[in-house]
């Protein structure tokens, strides 16, 4: 073979060598390519896999949400109407006690009368003392049946604000209120650890709910409600308080 074959024919090799090699790292370049793109693919997968974990998690938390803040809505008009029909029912029991004490008034009249009657007897007729006594006894009689009434009525009464207040209690048995809520300490019991707020119902204090105690910018403990009125509360102290609780403390929630 001549000089020039034996060249052409080491070119040949050299570039058949060269294809060879560009070939294997094209190849290898391409799988590394595709095993990007499988990578990818499954990273695309995964993160559409959480977006959509992440939504249903969202609409639950924004249902359960709504459905709490639907309770606490119910509950808050439950308690107002139990206020409504307790201050209506304080309003008849007092009327009842006014018009027990008229009865009671008119007994002892009809019984005065009675005994006037009885007393001048002799400056009468037979006939007059007689209708006079039969009278002062049906007026006596009559004012008694009243005053009983009225009492059984009273007595009915006082069972509905008791029903009416145990309602309100356990309406509100998890100690839920509205925020803003204020006042001061006007009793403390050092012997039982309970003081008495000036603050109830009327203004959305409930059993089982906490306040915090302060005085000027301290802050003092604690206090979980145990009973509460229209107008005031009762609440006992809690362990975890450091301060010493005086009467004009301030409390809220």
């Amino acid at each position: 073979m001549s000089s020039l074959g034996k060249i052409l024919l080491y070119v040949a090799l050299v570039g058949a060598l060269a294809a060879i090699v560009s070939a294997y790292f094209f190849i290898g370049k391409l799988n590394d390519t595709k095993t990007q793109l499988t990578q990818s693919q499954a990273m695309v997968e995964t993160a559409k896999a959480t977006a959509e974990k992440a939504k249903k998690e969202r609409e639950a938390a924004l249902k359960e949400k709504d459905d709490a803040t639907k309770a606490l809505d119910d509950s808050k008009k439950d308690l107002e109407d139990l206020n409504t029909k307790l201050e209506a029912a304080k309003k008849d029991q007092d009327k009842l006690q006014a018009t027990i004490k008229d009865a009671n008034d008119k007994a002892e009249k009809a019984a005065d009368d009675l005994k006037k009657f009885q007393d001048v007897l002799g400056g009468m007729t037979a006939d007059e003392a007689k209708a006079a006594i039969e009278k002062a006894k049906s007026e006596k009689v009559a004012a008694e049946a009243e005053q009983k009434i009225l009492a059984d009525q009273l007595q009915s009464k006082a069972k509905e604000v008791a029903d009416l207040q145990d309602a309100i209690n356990r309406t509100n048995e998890h100690g839920k209120m509205s925020p803003g809520i204020s006042g001061r300490v006007t009793y403390v019991n050092r012997a039982w650890n309970f003081v008495v707020i000036d603050v109830g119902l009327a203004n959305g204090v409930v059993p089982n709910g906490e306040l915090i105690v302060y005085r000027g910018n301290s802050f003092l403990g604690k206090i979980k409600v145990t009973r509460v009125d229209p107008n005031d509360a009762v609440a006992d102290i809690l362990p975890t308080t450091k301060g010493d609780i005086q009467i004009g403390d301030y409390v809220l929630n």
